[in-house]
């Protein structure tokens, strides 16, 4: 029996979506797939006609795939939605003076950035500060400080009386009750917000200048007007 031949051309229209996918990619895919099916149907053995589960089978497969292909659109649409509300959302942290639970301390030019602490309870305080190597460079004891939210003054000097370099610093807050037992602590940043970056999908905001702290912006405690 002769096995006739099937020649089929086919155009889809392309639409390109922000991320350089096209819509018309997955129309291709769909028009291949039919025109492979109606190829196989017309040349099946009329004796040995494909079996109906089998075919039944291939729809559902297509089916399958054509649904997840329309998913993944519209997910790509929300998440881009999603994108621009967090843009918005970050102009609008601009100039304003915020408070973030971290413990980064930034040293730029001999200018501090703000540190402070939050205590549960009256406590003991000693704050140790670390360069980015880990290393320990200084060591400020506090005293005895009231429950509440403290400033952590730091002018920026080693143990040895050395200014230290430009660079990102973190501290580690100790505090203690007069039975030696752990006071619970909360370790804060705090500066003008210069920026709005986002990096790795989270939204971080730019503190202090252009090369200033980098904190998240689900940790933000307060937020004030500056001036």
């Amino acid at each position: 029996m002769a096995v006739s031949s099937v020649t089929s051309t086919t155009q889809t229209s392309s639409t390109t979506s922000s991320d350089g996918t096209t819509a018309g990619a997955a129309l291709s895919d769909m028009n291949a797939f039919l025109l492979l099916f109606t190829t196989q149907l017309q040349n099946q053995d009329p004796t040995n006609p494909m079996d109906t589960y089998e075919m039944s089978a291939q729809l559902a497969q297509f089916s399958t795939v054509e649904k997840l292909t329309q998913i993944h659109s519209q997910l790509e649409t929300q998440e881009n939605y999603l994108a621009s509300i967090n843009n918005a959302q970050g102009i609008q942290f601009l100039g304003k003076t915020v408070s973030v639970a971290g413990n980064g301390i930034q040293v730029a030019d001999g200018k501090i950035s703000d540190a402070l602490v939050e205590l549960e309870e009256a406590a003991d305080v000693t704050v140790t500060i670390y360069d980015e190597s880990g290393d320990a460079v200084r060591t400020l004891a506090l005293g005895t400080l009231e429950a509440g939210r403290h400033a952590i003054e730091w002018d920026g000097k080693d143990d040895s009386g050395k200014s230290v370099s430009d660079g990102t610093y973190t501290f580690e807050v100790s505090a203690t009750d007069v039975s030696g037992n752990t006071v619970a602590s909360t370790s804060i940043m705090a500066g003008s917000v210069y920026g709005f970056r986002m990096e790795d999908g989270v939204s971080y905001l730019v503190l202090g200048g252009s090369d200033g702290l980098l904190v998240p912006v689900g940790s933000i405690l307060r937020i004030e007007t500056s001036g």
